[in-house]
């Protein structure tokens, strides 16, 4: 009989397998000659008791790492967490419950002043309940806060829908809390960055796992040694039904949706047509419009900065600070300037690194015309930014039924290079043929020629 046929009867996992394997190759190589006639015997004593020591270990320890919530190691910072799910003829670890019931979070330990953070409409307002009563929130979110900045956040999932490729992970380590696995992990961005603390509940007989975030990790430790779970109030429970969206008598409401996205490139000087909108439709749901131009990027050049322009036209014209960042007090541009370069790392077997440098940069004006194709059309709503960064001023005068707008971008020196004029719009085609609705996002790139 052969390791595979031992396998195959008893059904023992691969990792029992594969001790049994080594164990039987180990004696295989220190072997003689005259023993090997007896191996066949010695093989099976020693693969059944192999079996027999690791059928007893096994219920016992050996199931954790086989079901439950798992924490696999992946690269130096990566963290794979889900829940595997026992069979339903596996007496390791309880099943999914066959009737679920509803589960909020309910802390029996949080740090002095905290009391729980009241959800109205599925956005978090400052009303404190001062007694402290769990409220359920319909999304699954469940805030305490101090009233200083300092959270206390919950979040519940299914247990066999959680699943997460945890990354920057520096420090994680477990622990069982009345049977329920915990986790808890560091997360550190950077090299020498901040740490902050999160921890993962798996509480099997719900069917739900529950994670934490908490900024001190001795604190996190109680909060989930406390944390258990409840049933919400009947009405509260009402909240966790997915809610049905009314289309009224939108006649594309059994469409195929799909995202797309496009780039347009045109020359500097080129005319080209721009419109942000949603297609003409009987539903009022897509026949959302913003108007169609014909836009020219006409010029661009190099000035010292706002010196001789109306500082009205500056994003934050009234903002000191921000002013200050950009331009010295008579209006030139502030260069060089200390910028922080972040390199992220992959989270997995880097983390992020910062860099500190003296780098130069420049002001440009670009001159764009925007004239309407509708009679009685409405203003220009686009938005004019860099893939440098968003532009700083705008200015605009009317000449001859067209729009010029004088646009001022800040590039640093190592981007001028490519630097280019970018114009989002948004448009949606229908295709009543395929029944397919696609919301496109229309990125328009018109490249500027600059000095270097």
């Amino acid at each position: 009989m052969k390791a595979e046929d031992i396998k195959r009867l008893y059904q023992v996992s691969p990792r029992v397998h594969e001790g049994i394997e080594n164990a039987l190759r180990q004696l295989d190589d220190a072997s003689d000659m005259y023993r090997k006639r007896r191996r066949n015997v010695r093989r099976f004593i020693i693969a059944f008791a192999v079996i027999a020591s690791l059928a007893a270990f096994s219920s016992a320890v050996y199931a954790t790492k086989l079901f439950g919530l798992l924490a696999e190691p992946v690269g130096k910072y990566g963290l794979d967490l889900q829940v595997v799910q026992a069979t339903a003829d596996s007496a390791q670890t309880p099943p999914l419950p066959t009737e679920r019931k509803y589960a909020m979070p309910k802390p029996t330990y949080l740090p002095q002043g905290y009391c729980q953070l009241i959800d109205e409409d599925n956005e978090f307002n400052d009303i404190l309940n001062p007694e402290g009563v769990t409220t359920y929130n319909s999304n699954g979110n469940y805030k305490y806060t101090d009233g200083n900045n300092r959270w206390v956040h919950f979040h519940v999932y299914r247990a066999e829908n959680y699943h997460e490729e945890a990354r920057y992970i520096v420090d994680s380590f477990e622990r069982e809390y009345d049977g329920h696995k915990t986790v808890f992990l560091t997360r550190q961005f950077e090299d020498n960055g901040e740490q902050e603390h999160y921890a993962v509940k798996h509480f099997e007989d719900w069917g739900y796992v529950v994670d934490c975030y908490y900024h001190d990790a001795s604190e996190l430790m109680k909060i989930m040694e406390g944390l258990e779970l409840q049933e919400p109030e009947e009405e509260a429970a009402d909240h966790l039904e997915p809610p049905t969206l009314d289309l009224g008598d939108d006649p594309y409401a059994g469409y195929a949706l799909s995202m797309e996205e496009e780039e347009r490139e045109y020359r500097l000087g080129e005319t080209f047509r721009w419109s942000h909108q949603i297609v003409d439709a009987p539903s009022p749901l897509y026949s959302f419009k913003d108007g169609e131009y014909e836009i020219t990027v006409k010029a661009v050049k190099e000035h010292n900065g706002v010196k001789g322009l109306d500082r009205s036209g500056l994003l934050v014209p009234n903002d000191e600070e921000w002013y200050a960042r950009y331009f010295n007090p008579d209006g030139s541009l502030k260069t060089p300037y200390t910028r922080t370069d972040t390199d992220f790392g992959d989270g997995v077997n880097s983390l992020g690194h910062r860099e500190v440098k003296e780098i130069g940069r420049r002001f440009y004006l670009v001159t764009v015309e925007v004239k309407s194709l509708e009679e009685n059309g409405g203003g220009f709503n686009g938005q004019f930014m860099t893939n440098a960064g968003g532009a700083i001023y705008q200015d605009k005068i009317e000449k001859n039924g067209t729009a010029v707008y004088t646009i001022g971008v800040v590039a640093d020196q190592d981007e001028t290079d490519g630097l280019a004029l970018l114009i989002p719009s948004k448009e949606t085609v229908i295709d009543e043929q395929t029944e397919t609705v696609a919301y496109k996002e229309i990125q328009t790139v018109v490249p500027l020629s600059v000095d270097r």
